[in-house]
């Protein structure tokens, strides 16, 4: 029970974990596989999306429903019984990964073909059978204390008189016995014994209470079968005499775990078994293989807590589980092709005892746990027309009253489904019992008086419609690019009086163009101007405006994805003419500017910065004071230019300031220029081994050949270490004994692959290295010195035979 309500705690979790996520994956349009519910019935319960009987590893979608009833047919032992279910469910998709469902029976009809196999029939208000039982002593002072001790009691045909339900205070019957004084050897006043209340056993998941007079010596309110009695010699005071007995009886009761109480030849009960639920995948909804799992509740309408709850129990509505039924199953299923589909279901369904207010709040039968398992294959030929195969079990476990004839059905199923549009569709199956209680069940002969069953036949017809979404077309519709452009400057001075004063001075602007396609491809830039010309091809050209008047002009670029998508985009330039100069004196202040690199410099390689002054006056000394925002100057500290230390420094930006002395006080005399230092590239170790077999080796050097064509610019380096008392060489040979695997059947270039002679350590090891481009080579690291290895010189080469000459 803290099993079950741990797991259902955690199923709730996750259901409310994923109905938080509201992602939407269409399925794709050339997918022909559609989605339907599962009808259930004989041990699975029905709703989620899948097969017939097995859930495949599928959910409906966001915003998806399904309605669907049934007819299901299956055989069930022990009492060669035939059931008939009309299951109803709904279920609801509310994300990617996660539908919620709900099942119930409209309608079951559970016909009895053997009833004298079932103790069910042997009940005191069985009205047509009358039979002969093993029962549980009666106890009390008008018991017989022979009879009392017994245990296990023979009780005779047509000996019982009916008594209805709750049973208790009702007559147990003579017996067959004669009449006998009260407190006697072997007999007791006819009729004068009660059927006792029953003791012990009160519990929703332990063994079942005891029934005197009524039920077996094992417990629970079944009493054991008899399948054939007759005159058997019996010893009485003052000798033998011949008595009816059993003659092929069991002792523990023989029960039908889907209706254990069953006592009608037909039974017909409507919406008394409910379930719900919910199907949670763990795996994305593009990924071939799905895999989740289904936690739900099962519970009943009918429980025996009154005559008229237990007799719906005895028309076979349901087994009448006081608290219900905890579950979970897991499911996994893989596309193998585009037309099969494997699906596999492994589950537990923890099963409470049915339990009588009636009787003492008496646990009336210790129920049996439920173990699932199955496979399904399914053959989505087209989305119209889908066979499928399925092979299903339930095994009983668990503690639970001890089951004389116990049947774990193995089920076969083959059927088809048709799906006339997405959202509806027809499901037909034939449905086989492979394990009934025939004459082949049994390791010898059948026992005597034991009816076999012969009809393992069933079968099973669906009808489903709902809502599906719109499916993701096949292939999506060309998208136009975006495109912005940017200049800089975005405004020129010429001065044809003095062209040095010019900004810029050569009259040329950087144009830019920033462009992006939705569907990748590639993308042809054409520049127009209005005024000047165009210098170079691509996104980025320089707009020459050298010539022309003042005036605002224009650049258009037009950007054309090669399949008939085209984008357009625009920038303005104005171009002034500089004023005249003024002739008043005004300081000499030249223009400072500090150049750095542009490009990330990786941790460890230096910066260079350079101060750059334009306009110096002429006739003053200047000086270069350098301060930087992170490393440290090694070189150039008071010149114009410095080096900077980056060790360390990967992921930061260093910004190098220069305060240049010698100017006049109204000038700028400080500038500053900023880098971006990077981490560089690190060797990885791969893989590590030890002196394994080469055919193990094989699979890791698969790995790392996979690796290494993922990484093209990347060498791989074999270091390979000997071990203590290992051979002279051994570390290099088996090093160049995996390059040449690389080589020769990974067809890796040998150019790639570095071997090195790594030393000694305790054992054999060989270490996998992936080295990308720019990065330090590994280096060995031994732990032994050869004096302390004490390496075994190498095994001799082996000589070729000596051939013979040949005679003449």
């Amino acid at each position: 029970m803290r099993f079950a309500r741990g797991a259902l705690v955690a199923a709730l979790t996750v259901v409310m974990l994923c109905a938080a996520a509201s992602a939407q994956t269409l399925r794709p349009e050339s997918d022909p596989r559609n989605l339907a519910p599962t009808l259930g019935t004989g041990g699975p319960v029905g709703g989620p999306t899948g097969l017939f009987t097995i859930y495949d590893g599928q959910t409906l979608r966001r915003g998806e429903f399904t309605f669907s009833f049934g007819y299901s047919n299956y055989d069930r032992d022990p009492g060669n019984v035939d059931i008939t279910e009309v299951p109803l469910s709904f279920q609801v998709g509310l994300s990617d990964y996660l539908e919620l469902f709900f099942n119930t029976d409209a309608y079951r009809g559970i016909k009895v073909n053997n009833p004298r196999n079932l103790s069910s029939f042997y009940l005191p208000n069985s009205r047509f059978f009358n039979l002969p039982a093993i029962v549980l002593a009666p106890t009390g002072p008008n018991v017989g204390t022979q009879i009392a001790a017994s245990g296990a009691l023979y009780r005779p045909p047509s000996s019982q008189p009916f008594v209805p339900f709750p049973f208790v205070g009702g007559s147990c019957g003579t017996f067959g016995l004669a009449p006998g004084p009260t407190g006697g050897t072997y007999g007791f006043p006819g009729f004068n014994a009660q059927i006792g209340t029953p003791t012990g056993g009160q519990s929703n998941y332990g063994a079942a209470a005891n029934f005197p007079c009524l039920g077996s010596v094992y417990g629970s309110i079944l009493p054991g079968v008899v399948l054939r009695n007759g005159p058997v010699n019996s010893s009485v005071p003052g000798g033998q005499r011949t008595v009816d007995g059993p003659i092929t009886y069991t002792v523990p009761p023989a029960y039908l775990p889907d209706a254990p109480f069953i006592n009608r030849l037909y039974g017909e009960s409507a919406f008394s078994t409910f379930v719900i639920g919910a199907k949670i995948r763990l795996t994305g909804p593009n990924n071939p293989l799905g895999f989740g799992f289904i936690p739900f509740y099962r519970f009943y309408a009918d429980k025996a807590n009154d005559a008229a709850g237990f007799n719906q129990l005895q028309r076979g509505a349901s087994p009448g589980g006081n608290v219900g039924d905890f579950g979970v199953i897991f499911f996994m299923d893989g596309r193998v092709s585009r037309s099969v589909n494997i699906s596999v279901n492994l589950g537990y369904i923890l099963n409470s005892n049915p339990r009588s207010d009636a009787l003492n709040k008496a646990a009336l039968l210790d129920r049996p746990d439920e173990l699932i398992a199955g496979v399904g294959f399914d053959f989505p030929v087209n989305k119209y027309f889908q066979p499928i195969a399925e092979l299903r079990s339930t095994q009983y476990v668990g503690g639970r009253t001890p089951n004389a004839f116990e049947n774990s059905p193995v089920d076969g199923l083959v059927g088809v489904r048709i799906f006339p549009a997405r959202y509806m569709g027809f499901s037909a199956a034939y449905r086989r019992h492979l394990n009934q209680q025939d004459q082949s069940h049994f390791s010898q002969t059948l026992p005597s008086g034991f009816t076999p069953s012969d009809d393992p036949n069933g079968y099973l017809f669906q009808f489903f419609i709902g809502r599906r979404n719109e499916r993701a077309p096949e292939y999506l519709p060309n998208q136009p690019p975006t495109v912005s452009v940017t200049a800089n400057p975005t405004s020129i001075t010429v001065c044809p009086r003095d062209p040095s004063q010019a900004n810029p001075p050569d009259s040329r602007v950087q144009l830019s163009a920033s462009a992006t396609d939705p569907d990748g491809d590639t993308l042809l830039y054409s520049w127009t101007v209005t005024a000047g010309k165009i210098v170079g091809e691509g996104p980025n050209v320089t707009w020459d405006l050298s010539g022309v008047q003042p005036g605002t002009y224009t650049a258009n670029v037009e950007v054309d994805d090669g399949c008939g998508c085209v984008a357009f985009a625009s920038t303005s330039v104005t171009v002034s003419e500089c004023p005249a100069p003024t002739p008043t004196p005004t300081p000499a202040c030249p223009t400072i500017s500090v150049s750095c690199p542009t490009e990330p410099v990786q941790a460890g390689q230096p910066i260079t910065f350079t101060a750059n002054v334009q306009g110096a006056p002429e006739g003053r000394t200047l000086t270069y004071n350098w301060t930087v925002s992170a490393g440290t100057i090694t070189s150039g500290q008071g010149t114009p230019t410095i080096q900077v230390d980056t060790t360390g420094l990967g992921g930061q930006t260093v910004t190098a300031t220069v305060e240049i002395g010698g100017l006049d006080a109204s000038c700028t005399s400080t500038a500053s220029c900023s880098a971006s230092v990077v981490q560089p590239p690190q060797a990885s170790k791969f893989d590590e081994y030890g002196n394994i077999a080469f055919n193990d080796e094989k699979a890791r050097l698969d790995n790392f050949a996979i690796q290494l064509q993922n990484q093209p610019g990347a060498q791989g380096y074999i270091i390979a270490y000997g071990g203590r008392r290992g051979r002279v060489g051994e570390a290099l040979r088996r090093a160049e004994r995996a390059k040449n695997y690389l080589v020769s059947t990974r067809g890796i270039e040998a150019g790639r692959i570095v071997t090195v002679d790594g030393g000694y350590r305790e054992t054999l090891t060989v270490e996998l290295w992936i080295v990308p481009q720019g990065a330090q080579p590994p280096q060995a690291t031994p732990t032994l010195t050869p004096e302390e290895a004490q390496p075994r010189p190498a095994a001799p080469a082996r000589r070729a035979p000596r051939r013979r000459p040949r005679r003449r």
